[in-house]
């Protein structure tokens, strides 16, 4: 018998080709009764989706990219399996490739990526980048690309991110009326979209209150927890007062939380302490760490339809999704009723 085709099922269900086509892309512009029609009708007539066929004519490899800055970092686990999911489930399979913030690295893997072939491009950008860098590596190629949770100025692409500044005022604002005064802001790289808006946002709470961040508290380290270490060290080095740290990410927070142990400071009671993503080990440390949940499942949810969205339709204008804020609170910030600056000892 001869082989059953999308214009066979477009006739069996009295829908065209088109939307046929798109039933079996699992296309969102297609209603979920027409759907349910369509492939009733495909399980009737025996129809076989051809995949090779398919790629061939939409000169697609069904592949996607991703490049991140930290495969260590909790947050990125979740972004990732997130953007996974999403992508399986549209047949596509999802490459992986991890800059460790540094633009060298990050231009050889969208180099490479891009001699693949892939159909797309989901980029968190090494905290450097610069839109002439993009515009090199991705622009050229015409490859689609969406920045995720870092945008880069001047770079005219899809985004998708937590609003980075609502989520510093909110720390900001939770720690003033808790009793703080003397805000430290600490890691993450000191370029980073991230970094710099987050602080920004902190800024702003504080002078709300009648209150400044003293610059010699804003150390930039490392993303990581050998950064939250190293940042807590150099804060005693500046011999400044301090009740409070904002660090960078909850992983800059675990290694600030054991520096301050190191050091015989009791945090959330001596040193508030808190940091953002709400990743999973933040209610399980000693004390529990308040945060600013940064939803990373729902971002990579949203990065992966918009870079599908981009792939199918690219002549759209860019799109940027700022995701809300919200602040946990826990024992780390716990208020206080007297509290006294702390001063590090830098012995």
């Amino acid at each position: 018998m001869p082989r059953v085709t999308l214009s066979d099922v477009a006739a069996a269900c009295g829908v065209s080709k088109a939307t046929v086509s798109l039933v079996v892309r699992d296309s969102p512009r297609v209603s979920a009764a027409t759907k349910v029609r369509v492939r009733e009708a495909m399980e009737q007539l025996g129809y076989v989706y051809d995949r090779r066929a398919a790629n061939l004519r939409a000169q697609r490899s069904m592949t996607v990219a991703l490049v991140a800055t930290n495969v260590r970092n909790p947050y990125f686990a979740e972004l990732t399996m997130a953007i996974e999911r999403v992508l399986y489930k549209r047949g596509y399979t999802l490459l992986l490739g991890y800059s460790h913030d540094d633009q060298e690295r990050q231009t050889r893997l969208l180099e490479a990526m891009s001699e693949h072939r892939v159909d797309g491009m989901l980029l968190v950008p090494s905290y450097d980048t610069s839109g002439e860098m993009l515009q090199k590596s991705l622009g050229a190629s015409g490859t689609p690309h969406v920045l995720v949770t870092r945008h880069v100025p001047g770079h005219q692409a899809d985004y998708i991110g937590v609003d980075n500044r609502a989520a510093g005022q909110l720390l900001g604002d939770h720690l003033v009326r808790s009793g703080r005064r003397q805000v430290a802001f600490i890691g993450g790289p000191p370029r980073s979209t991230a970094r710099v808006e987050r602080e920004q946002g902190v800024c702003t709470a504080l002078e709300a209150h009648g209150l400044a961040l003293d610059p010699a508290l804003s150390i930039a380290t490392s993303a990581d927890r050998d950064g939250g270490e190293r940042a807590v060290e150099l804060l005693a080095e500046t011999g400044r007062p301090y009740d409070a740290i904002v660090c960078y990410s909850d992983v800059v927070a675990f290694g600030a939380l054991s520096a301050l142990r190191a050091q015989g400071v009791e945090a959330g009671r001596e040193v508030a302490v808190a940091g953002f993503d709400d990743v999973p080990d933040a209610a399980l440390q000693h004390p529990s760490l308040t945060t600013v949940a940064t939803h990373p499942d729902q971002t990579g949810a949203e990065a992966a339809e918009l870079l599908l969205r981009r792939i199918e339709e690219p002549d759209l204008q860019p799109h940027t999704v700022l995701l809300t804020p919200e602040l946990k609170v826990r024992d780390s910030t716990r208020s206080q009723d007297g509290v006294v600056p702390h001063t590090a000892d830098p012995r």
